[in-house]
């Protein structure tokens, strides 16, 4: 073969590897963390809100604030007020005929100082996702003056009217070994409405 199509080969070899991992990674994603069916039949676009229950959370609380972009409605689980921070666990609960988990991306808080972190998320039940995040080191745990992500949340609104966002299951974990519920922490959620 000659230098000139040895060149070509290797050239469209490389063009190809872009497509054979998108194809792979929408297979092995299920298309990227929709809902667990992954299909929502509903041809009907929603437009989607928050109103947190707590719009000014104070300390030691962990609470919902949202932001929207059509029917898509992003729920920050913020932590307020507190520090020795490793991790969380808890259930976010919604209206299944309102809303589907759309996916999730890293939050802040437990990221401070280049900690590697987890995040487990469960969405196989309909109405609810299992969150489970930690720091994936020992050390010092993390703290939280004003507002701090610990996750972002998505969910897409596919009926008319309001769902309660709200908690079940929750705790706010320190950074002792192992580490234990954080006590006096309060969790507050909201409504999503779509019309």
């Amino acid at each position: 073969m000659t230098a000139k199509g040895e060149f070509m080969r290797r050239i469209q070899a490389l063009l190809a590897i872009p497509m054979v991992l998108a194809v792979a990674a929408s297979i092995s994603c299920g298309g990227g963390g929709d809902s667990p069916s992954g299909t929502n039949n509903n041809t009907t676009i929603y437009s989607g809100t928050f109103a947190p229950d707590d719009p000014n959370p104070g300390a030691n609380s962990v609470a919902l604030s949202g932001s929207s972009n059509q029917n898509i409605v992003t729920l920050a689980v913020n932590v307020s007020g507190t520090n020795d921070v490793s991790g969380a666990a808890f259930d976010v609960t919604f209206d299944a005929n309102k809303a589907e988990f759309a996916g999730w991306s890293p939050g802040l808080l437990l990221e401070q100082g280049g900690h590697q972190v987890a995040y487990q998320l469960n969405s196989q039940q309909a109405g609810r996702v299992i969150v489970g995040v930690s720091r994936t080191t020992v050390g010092a745990g993390a703290s939280a003056g004003i507002a701090t992500p610990l996750v972002l949340l998505r969910l897409r609104a596919i009926g008319a009217g309001n769902s309660p966002i709200g908690f079940s299951n929750a705790d706010l974990l320190n950074a002792a070994n192992p580490p234990a519920t954080k006590s006096g922490i309060s969790f507050s959620g909201g409504t999503l409405s779509a019309n």
